[in-house]
C-alpha cells in the first residue's frame, strides 16, 4: 500500500491551500522563502514562484534531508491514511505525544511546506496531505516500520494460557442447557450462576462473561422465563463458520451489539489485525496502531475520481456507517482487551521498557484432528479431549451435562441431561449413535439400559406444549406423505393427531400455506418467529505487511546530513552584520528547519516576529494574544497546576478575547478539542506559544 502517484488534482489542491492562507501568513510564507515581494505583485505568480522553489533539486534535496524522526512518524501516518486529520493524528500518537506537540509538529510541517491541509467539497472538514512536490523523493524513506515496530520479549511470560476453543463454547452451551444462567438487568451473571460458574470453568470467569455477552449480542441465546435459553438452529448456523470467525464475531460481539453490517465491520477489522500480528510480539500501543492503519486501509483498485457521480452516492449510501480515520484506533482498542482475555492474543512477556508484548495465537494456524476424542466410563463420565470442532460438539451438548472444563472437559450423562434431549426430539438409538462416532470402544451396556430405562420412565407421563394438528382418518395418508408437513410433526400422539414442532409464538399460518393443504383451517396469531438471518461474510484475515515490502520505502534518512546542513547555515549566520532581533529570528528559523539555503539569510526577509514568551514577559505574552486573536491562531498555553505550583499542564486552543486589568490581563479561552471555554490570567501562564501555521 503506497501514496498514488503526483496527479494534476493534488497541485491545484495545493495551490489552493496556500492561496486560501491569510494575507499575513502567506506573505510570511513567501518572504521566508522568496525574500521581499516587490509590489505590485500577482498572488497566482508567487505561488507558482513557491512551487518552483520546492521542485529544484537543491531545495528539495535540503528539505528531505532536515526531515527527523519525529517528522518521519507524522509523514508515514498521512502517508498511510488517506484522509487524516489533526484529530486522526491526535489519537494515533496518543500515549507517545502531547496534543500540544503534535499541534506544533503540524505547524512546522506546514511552515517547512512538507504538509498542507485540503477542504472537503463542503469546506466543513480538512485533510492533511503530504506536498505533493515532495512526495516522489520521500516514497524510498515512507514504511510502516516507522510507526509500528514488534518488541522482543526480554521477560518471557509464565502465566497460564487459555485459548477460547470448541471445547470451551460447547462447556459454555452445555452449561446453559443442564445448569441454567441467568443475569441481572445490567448483564452482570448472578450470584447463584455465577458461584455455579466458578466451579465448572475455575479462573475462567471472565471469559465466561464475555461469551455470554457475545452470544445474547449475535442472538444465539434468548431470554427465557428464569435463564437463557440456547437458539438451536441460530447455533448451527453459527457452528458452521470457520473457527477463526467465529471467534473474531464473539469477540467482536462482546464489546457492543452492532447492526449486522457493524458486526461484520468490526470482526473483519479484528481479523486482518490478528493476522497482520503474525509471529511478532508487540505493545497493546503498536497492536492499536496496526488495527487503525487496518482500518483505513484503502483498496487502489478503483480511484473514486474515475466513478460517475451516481456511483459515488450509491456507494456513500451503502457505507454510511463506514468507520471514520479517528474512530478505527478506538474500535479496535476496545477488542484487544477482550482478545486477551479469550486468548486470541496472549502475553508473550515484557519489553526492555516493560512494557507488556503480545503476539498472536496459534488457533489461527491450527488444523483440525480428526482422532477419536471420546472416552466414557462406567460411572457415565464422558471425558472429551480437543480437537472436535463446535458442529460436531454441538450436538453432543444437548444430552451431556457439563462437569468441569479443563484440558480434558468432564461431562456426565445424567437422568436430567437425557431428559432434556428427549424433549427436544432425541430417543435411545440416536444418542447411542452420537457418542458411538467419537469412540474407539462400545458403549457401556449398563450406559445403554439406563438411558433405556429413563426414556420408558419419560414416555411413561408427557405434557405437551404448543400446536396440535388432528386430521380425519381419511386424510392420515396425505399428511403424513406430505414433506412440508411431516418434517414438523414431533410427535404421533394418536392416529390422525400430531404435536408440532413450531413454536407457539410463530405465525402457524406460514405453515398452512405451505403445506398445500385446502382443507386445513387457519390459525389466526400475531406473533411472528424471529428471523433466522444468516451470519456475516468475513474474509480470511488480510494482514497488513509491517516492514520493507510495505511499500516503496527502502531507505532510511541520514540524520547526519541534517546536522551538517544546519551546522552550515549557523556558520553562514556568524558571518552576516545583523541586529540582535534579527539575528535570534534567524537562528530560531534554522533550529526550527526552516532555512534550506544561504540566500534564505538575506535580511531583506526577516521582520521582527514573537512566537513564544516566558512567564516574566509579560508584555509578550499579551503581545502573541493580540496576535493570535486577530489571526486565529493556534495558542499552547502552560500553566501551574491549581492544587501544586511547582507542576504544571499544558492546553491548546484559540483567544477569543483579551480583558486587560490593572497590572494583568484576563483572556477567554476556547480549549481543543473539548470547545470547553474558560479564562486564564495572563500572569499565571509560564509559557505561551503561537502555532502560527
Amino acid at each position: 500500500m503506497q501514496m498514488e502517484n503526483t496527479l494534476p488534482a493534488d497541485i491545484v489542491a495545493w495551490e489552493q491551500s496556500i492561496s486560501s492562507l491569510s494575507d499575513s501568513k502567506f506573505f510570511e510564507m513567501v518572504r521566508l522563502y522568496l525574500g521581499e515581494v516587490e509590489t505590485p505583485y500577482n498572488k497566482q505568480r508567487l505561488i507558482q514562484q513557491l512551487a518552483g522553489f520546492v521542485k529544484n533539486e537543491t531545495n528539495a534535496q535540503n528539505i528531505i534531508s532536515l526531515i527527523d524522526e519525529f517528522d518521519i512518524e507524522v509523514l508515514t501516518v498521512l502517508w498511510f491514511i488517506p484522509n487524516a486529520t489533526q484529530e486522526t493524528l491526535v489519537q494515533f500518537f496518543s500515549g507517545q505525544y502531547t496534543m500540544a506537540e503534535l499541534f506544533a509538529e503540524l505547524s512546522n510541517l506546514m511552515a517547512r511546506l512538507l504538509v498542507y491541509e485540503k477542504s472537503d467539497e463542503h469546506g466543513a472538514k480538512k485533510f492533511l496531505k503530504i506536498n505533493p512536490f515532495i512526495c516522489e523523493r520521500l516514497s524510498k524513506y515512507i514504511n510502516l516500520s516507522n510507526i509500528v515496530r514488534p518488541s522482543d520479549p526480554v521477560q518471557k511470560s509464565i502465566d497460564d494460557v487459555f485459548t477460547i476453543s470448541p471445547d470451551f463454547l460447547s462447556a459454555f452451551i452445555s452449561f446453559i442447557n443442564t445448569k441454567g444462567c441467568a443475569c441481572k438487568m445490567d448483564g452482570e451473571v448472578k450470584k447463584n450462576s455465577l458461584a455455579k460458574i466458578k466451579s465448572v470453568f475455575p479462573g475462567h470467569e471472565k471469559a465466561v462473561q464475555l461469551i455470554l455477552i457475545a452470544f445474547i449480542n449475535l442472538n444465539l441465546v434468548r431470554e427465557g422465563v428464569k435463564t437463557y435459553e440456547i437458539d438451536k438452529k441460530r447455533f448451527e448456523l453459527f457452528a458452521a463458520l470457520e473457527p477463526q470467525k467465529q471467534y473474531a464475531l464473539l469477540c467482536a460481539a462482546s464489546c457492543s451489539r452492532f447492526s449486522r453490517e457493524g458486526l461484520k465491520k468490526e470482526a473483519q477489522l479484528l481479523l486482518d489485525t490478528l493476522s497482520s500480528v503474525g509471529s511478532d510480539s508487540y505493545t497493546l500501543a503498536n497492536l492499536v496502531r496496526i488495527g487503525f492503519l487496518v482500518g483505513n486501509r484503502k483498496s487502489e483498485s478503483v480511484k473514486t475520481s474515475s466513478k460517475s457521480r451516481f456511483s459515488r452516492m450509491l456507494e456513500a449510501a451503502r457505507n454510511e456507517n463506514e468507520i471514520l480515520p479517528e474512530q478505527a484506533g478506538s474500535l479496535v482498542e476496545r477488542m484487544l482487551d477482550s482478545a486477551v482475555v479469550l486468548g486470541l492474543l496472549q502475553k508473550s512477556g515484557k519489553d526492555d521498557k516493560g512494557n507488556e508484548v503480545y503476539s498472536c495465537n496459534h488457533i489461527f494456524e491450527s488444523e483440525h484432528n480428526q482422532t477419536k476424542n471420546i472416552n466414557i466410563d462406567s460411572t457415565f463420565t464422558v471425558s472429551i479431549m480437543p480437537g472436535l470442532s463446535l458442529k460436531e460438539l454441538l450436538p453432543l451438548t444437548e444430552f451431556l451435562e457439563i462437569k468441569s472444563f479443563g484440558v480434558v472437559t468432564e461431562y456426565e450423562i445424567s437422568r436430567n441431561s437425557v431428559s432434556l434431549a428427549f424433549d427436544k426430539g432425541w430417543n435411545v438409538e440416536k444418542i447411542s449413535t452420537e457418542l458411538q462416532k467419537y469412540t474407539d470402544y462400545d458403549l457401556p451396556q449398563n450406559l445403554k439400559i439406563s438411558i433405556s430405562e429413563w426414556y420408558e420412565a419419560y414416555s411413561s407421563a408427557m405434557l405437551y406444549k404448543g400446536y396440535v394438528l388432528k386430521v380425519a382418518k381419511k386424510n392420515i395418508g396425505i399428511v403424513e406423505k406430505n414433506p412440508k408437513i411431516n418434517c414438523h410433526i414431533k410427535e404421533t400422539l394418536a392416529d390422525g393427531i400430531y404435536l408440532l414442532d413450531i413454536p407457539l409464538e410463530a405465525d402457524i399460518n406460514d405453515f398452512v400455506e405451505e403445506s398445500g393443504l385446502d382443507f386445513m383451517g387457519r390459525v389466526k396469531d400475531s406473533f411472528t418467529d424471529g428471523e433466522k438471518l444468516d451470519f456475516p461474510v468475513l474474509t480470511g484475515g488480510v494482514p497488513l505487511q509491517i516492514g520493507p515490502s510495505t511499500g516503496s520505502g527502502t531507505g532510511a534518512i541520514n540524520f547526519h546530513d541534517a546536522g551538517q546542513l544546519l551546522n552550515s547555515l549557523k556558520a553562514e549566520l556568524k558571518n552576516l552584520d545583523l541586529t540582535k532581533n534579527q539575528r535570534e529570528i534567524l537562528e530560531n528559523r534554522i533550529r526550527n528547519r526552516l532555512i534550506l539555503t544561504k540566500e534564505q539569510l538575506a535580511n531583506t526577509s526577516v521582520r521582527l516576529e514573537i512566537l513564544e514568551a516566558d512567564g516574566m514577559d509579560f508584555s509578550g505574552k499579551l503581545h502573541l494574544f493580540e496576535a493570535g486573536l486577530k489571526e486565529n491562531d493556534m495558542m499552547e498555553i502552560t500553566l501551574p497546576q491549581f492544587d501544586n505550583e511547582n507542576e504544571y499542564f499544558k492546553v491548546i486552543g484559540r483567544t477569543l478575547g483579551i480583558t486587560k486589568q490593572t497590572g494583568d490581563a484576563v483572556v477567554r479561552f476556547q480549549v481543543y478539542p473539548t470547545n470547553e471555554i474558560t479564562n486564564f490570567v495572563v500572569s499565571r501562564i509560564t509559557y505561551l506559544r503561537r502555532l502560527r501555521f
